[in-house]
């Protein structure tokens, strides 16, 4: 990758730039702790910020929105005409960060992947172009409950980007990482780097990783008892014990895949299809057409989440852990179940079993 030089003062002109071909999302910051992304426009692009605590409303909304009309289905006399809703807007995310990189990447394996692909996610993220802004202001873009560097995500993405840029302070160190990248690298807004300022970058990623407070948390240890079925169930029915239920968890997650799907009414002969996220901490995700709900404890809905996330056959499967470090969970859960919590109970509870079993 050839790295460019954008001007501090060009960063709006960049945004610009962008919106000529794309809708362009943005981060933006109201009061406190409130951040968000939303819509660039001729009257909020001056408040964007490329420096904030990551919104907890994940830019994954993007690609898959919290609820999606599918198709319609229109009934007459003896038939039956089908419309599908497909959205091909070109859409730039600027400023997104790299765990939120990693969750759409994760997103890519799970909808794309496979045998089976899903169209109506096929049509956003072909036509997503995304600009991945590194943290590097430790004041406002780590803060503790931030463990990218557990999961192997950040500060900086190493690829699934189209362009990275880095704050060195006056100026945007940046970084093309498909071909459409390259050609936005070739504007006239950039000019060359000097190997003084690929040398700089180092340096700041020396400096930022080390002031995470969380830089490990046992998460290889995690995924061998998850996978060898060696959580006890006191450790599921703690964890379960834990958890209110209100899905927050799994929404506010960049590479949770749950969604449900429900016909509704919308005139005398039309019918339309939604799909919106679902969760799995609630009560109603494995409940079946009879009734019947074979997880139906909440301690067994836990334990399918996590083995979901941290299971080997997952992870082989879509050849990326479903965790990306961002530490959303941890932030908005009531119960403290969020994954660096849970994986410390599971790390506690098999040096509890050693110890009985060593008698030391």
């Amino acid at each position: 990758m050839r790295a460019r030089i954008l001007p501090q003062s060009d960063l709006l002109n960049l945004v610009d730039l962008l919106r000529q071909e794309y809708e362009v999302v943005a981060p933006f910051c109201d009061r406190g702790r409130d951040t968000y992304f939303d819509v660039v426009n001729d009257d909020n692009r001056a408040r964007i910020q490329v420096h904030l605590p990551h919104p907890f409303y994940p830019p994954k909304r993007w690609v898959i929105p919290h609820l999606e009309r599918l198709f319609k289905i229109r009934t007459g006399p003896g038939q039956a005409e089908i419309t599908p809703y497909y959205h091909e807007v070109k859409r730039a995310i600027f400023g997104i960060r790299s765990c939120d990189i990693a969750g759409i990447h994760h997103l890519d394996r799970f909808y794309l992947g496979r045998d089976f692909r899903d169209i109506y996610y096929e049509y956003r993220r072909r036509n997503l172009f995304l600009v991945n802004v590194v943290c590097t202001d430790v004041e406002r873009d780590i803060s503790d409950i931030c463990f990218c560097m557990c999961a192997d995500t950040g500060p900086a993405a190493r690829d699934h980007f189209d362009v990275q840029l880095m704050d060195l302070g006056t100026e945007f160190l940046a970084l093309a990482g498909t071909p459409a990248g390259e050609a936005l690298l070739a504007q006239p807004l950039f000019r060359p780097a000097t190997a003084a300022h690929v040398n700089q970058r180092r340096a700041i990623l020396t400096r930022v990783r080390q002031s995470f407070k969380t830089t490990t948390s046992w998460f290889s240890a995690a995924i061998n008892l998850v996978s060898q079925g060696r959580v006890t169930e006191k450790t599921w029915e703690d964890i379960g014990n834990r958890c209110l239920e209100c899905g927050g968890c799994t929404y506010v997650c960049p590479a949770c895949t749950c969604f449900t799907v429900t016909d509704r009414q919308i005139g005398p002969q039309e019918i339309e299809r939604v799909r919106l996220w679902d969760a799995c901490a609630l009560n109603g995700f494995t409940r079946m057409a009879g009734g019947f709900n074979p997880r139906k404890a909440v301690h067994d809905r836990r334990n399918r989440r996590f083995f979901r996330k941290l299971s080997h056959y997952f992870i082989q499967r879509e050849l990326s852990m479903a965790c990306v470090g961002c530490g959303r969970c941890a932030a908005v859960c009531h119960g403290d179940v969020g994954m660096p919590s849970v994986v410390e109970m599971m790390r506690r509870q098999a040096a509890a079993a050693t110890h009985e079993s060593t008698g030391h």
